[in-house]
């Protein structure tokens, strides 16, 4: 019997060994099924409390019986339609490769992989040729300082941290309140106000090497996590003062790729006579409103402000001179 099985495998198998009617240790099935102990013990857990298995504990000769035989494991039915969605669903989980989302998230495909009328595979390479996803891969994010932010968000608790900011020499030790994490452009960030201070910043979760809660909490503001998130543009919040207002006027060739998709809840068209527009909105971040403006190259002009235009200029000069 092989080590390397699945969850839903060893689940399927330990059920089977428990319904033969003996009272097995954690260090028989650990044997059978050539696992560790502590992986068994992990798998009852889950057994009795997410499957409701009627599994108990004989403390005095440390064994384990299944109380009721006849019990199955909870059959789920899927259509052909759900099936695809779920494949779909596996395949989106990959763009998660590099964060402690991905482990969870494959876990949980097994887990509802186990309880199916039959067995299926969840392989997103089943779809490959119909469904394809390029988000790229984000940055490796230590799996510890997840958890520790995670917990920080749920209990509104303050998080010491270790964050070495892009350029920087060596990281420094902040004290932060965690508001918000979101997955921007493939990447991880965290939104959060230093502590006792009103300024919120935005954190690379890749950058920090290390974070732990203090016994310190903050009160949290209803909805303040879904405004952080609302007013974001892109990857960045301002790190000082009100977001950038900025004013771009786009040619008829790219007006028609501009005015179609919502690129801030705040933003506001001018339609113009030969089929160009100008858009108006909000840009969180000198360094964010730089660079969406140059990703268009000569299809936009900068109305607003002027030293963004002056911005453009210079780094449109560096490039010829790279050139």
């Amino acid at each position: 019997m092989s080590g390397t099985r699945t969850q839903s495998a060893r689940w399927k198998s330990i059920i089977s060994i428990l319904k033969q009617g003996n009272k097995v240790t954690a260090d028989s099935l650990a044997t059978e099924l050539e696992v560790s102990a502590r992986t068994i013990h992990r798998d009852l857990d889950v057994l009795r409390d997410d499957f409701h298995a009627p599994i108990e504990f004989d403390s005095s000769r440390r064994t384990f019986v299944l109380t009721e035989c006849e019990w199955q494991m909870r059959p789920v039915q899927l259509t052909e339609s759900e099936l695809f969605h779920l494949v779909v669903a596996a395949g989106m989980a990959g763009q998660f490769h590099g964060t402690p989302i991905a482990k969870g998230l494959h876990q949980l495909f097994h887990k509802l992989e186990s309880v199916l009328v039959e067995p299926i595979d969840l392989d997103p390479e089943l779809i490959a040729d119909k469904v394809s996803f390029h988000g790229g891969h984000a940055r490796a994010i230590d799996s510890e300082v997840w958890r520790t932010l995670v917990s920080g968000l749920r209990n509104n608790q303050v998080v010491r941290m270790n964050y070495q900011a892009a350029g920087s020499a060596r990281p420094t030790l902040r004290n932060v309140e965690p508001i918000h994490l979101a997955c921007r452009m493939g990447d991880w960030y965290l939104l959060a106000r230093l502590h006792e201070e009103s300024e919120t910043r935005t954190y690379a979760l890749s950058r920090i090497h290390h974070a732990e809660t203090l016994r310190k909490f903050f009160i949290s503001a209803p909805g303040d996590s879904n405004q952080a998130a609302r007013k974001t543009f892109a990857r960045f919040v301002a790190q000082r003062g009100k977001p950038i207002k900025v004013r771009v006027r786009f040619t008829p060739a790219s007006s028609e790729w501009i005015r179609e998709r919502e690129w801030h809840k705040d933003q506001s068209f001018a339609e113009h006579r030969d089929g160009g527009l100008t858009l108006t909105l909000p840009i969180d971040g000198e360094k964010e409103a730089l660079a969406w403006v140059l990703r268009w190259g000569s299809q936009a002009k900068v109305l607003a402000p002027q030293w963004l235009k002056e911005r453009v200029l210079e780094e449109a000069r560096a490039m010829v001179g790279n050139s």
